[in-house]
């Protein structure tokens, strides 16, 4: 079977040693991983040549400078314009690149401090790593072959879509009346439940269609935009017995700028993926104040359980489309972490 490529880039001998040492013989899905060797960044830069169909590579950030492994970073996503494979960074100076700001700032997949690294950490973040550098590449395999069936298949889930958001839009208006009306106690927590259902349909099919062109920025509450995604997603948590929590830095202000149908939509998007992920296990929705004043962190996670990632292709899209709306909104998404954390950067 043809290996994982792994790209190991540190000063230091020793690390390369006990690297092979927790990898020999180790293998994920029915393949080695090779591991190769470089003891610079310019040997990282040959090596990437040599072997462009690198999955992973595991880079040491103090090299020959205090920051050599961000500006490898840099190089091989914007020179060598290499999207596709996965970054780990690994240093044992945190205090020259503090995690938060790198998260923020890279294009990383994750982020490890070799003081608090154990071999059991490490094999799961190069797993995780190298399962989504498998999704990456299949995608965009199934669509090089059937370049004409995608076209085909995407007008017609476009036009699917369009037809069932007509559809939907009166329903949603009227369940929205429906909650305006003096109601007994029974008759309203039901209008609710209805509403909150709507509008996760509603949201589902928009992630079918193709994204707005048409953005507007106003001010949103952040609590008000919280209590939202409780209300819309209280009647599954209520009928499966896991609960939904939120948390707001303190530091965050009062009101945001961003576009609220963006936003509600890739908040809501993110929530769907977890309960996929999170199998019935609690979930906390957090937003606070990043290191950068002007930006903050969405984050999904859950707060017990062990995750389990989904291969189904509804996850799979779920995860392309939160991508695409945080770059709408200005932001990114950081990798779904191994603990099963989602987390985007957003302006404020």
């Amino acid at each position: 079977m043809t290996p994982w490529k792994v790209l190991v880039v540190d000063d230091e001998e020793g690390i390369h040693g006990i690297t092979r040492m927790i990898f020999r013989g180790y293998e994920f899905e029915q393949r080695p991983i090779e591991l190769i060797s470089a003891m610079s960044s310019a040997e990282a830069k040959q090596m990437l040549t040599q072997h462009p169909d690198t999955a992973l590579a595991l880079l040491d950030v103090v090299m020959e400078t205090d920051n050599e492994g961000l500006l490898l970073v840099e190089h091989i996503r914007n020179h060598l314009n290499n999207q596709d494979i996965r970054i780990v960074l690994r240093t044992g100076h945190p205090g020259y690149a503090p995690e938060a700001q790198v998260i923020v700032n890279y294009d990383i997949n994750d982020y490890l401090s070799k003081a608090e690294l154990s071999a059991s950490r490490l094999l799961t973040s190069v797993v995780v790593a190298l399962r989504s550098f498998r999704d990456i590449k299949s995608a965009r395999q199934q669509a090089a072959a059937h370049p004409e069936s995608s076209a085909t298949d995407n007008q017609l889930l476009q036009s699917a879509a369009d037809q069932l958001n007509s559809q939907i839009q009166p329903i949603l208006k009227q369940s929205q009346r429906l909650q305006q009306f003096d109601l007994n106690p029974v008759a309203k927590d039901l209008s609710a439940n209805l509403h909150a259902q709507h509008q996760r349909l509603h949201n589902s099919i928009n992630l079918l269609q193709e994204h707005d062109t048409d953005h507007s920025t106003d001010l949103i509450e952040p609590v008000k935009l919280m209590d939202e995604m409780l209300h819309t997603f209280l009647p599954q948590s209520r009928s499966d017995g896991w609960l939904l929590d939120y948390s707001i830095d303190s530091a965050l202000p009062a009101q945001i700028k961003a576009d609220p149908k963006l936003l509600r939509r890739l908040m809501m998007s993110a929530v769907e993926l977890a309960i996929v992920q999170a199998h019935g296990h609690d979930l906390k929705l957090t937003m606070q104040r990043a290191p950068q004043n002007d930006q903050f962190i969405f984050s999904v996670e859950q707060t017990n359980g062990r995750t389990v990632f989904s291969r189904d292709t509804w996850a799979a899209h779920l995860l392309v489309q939160i991508e695409l709306l945080a770059q709408q909104l200005h932001g990114q998404l950081l990798e779904v972490e191994d603990n099963g954390a989602l987390r985007c950067v957003l302006p404020l």
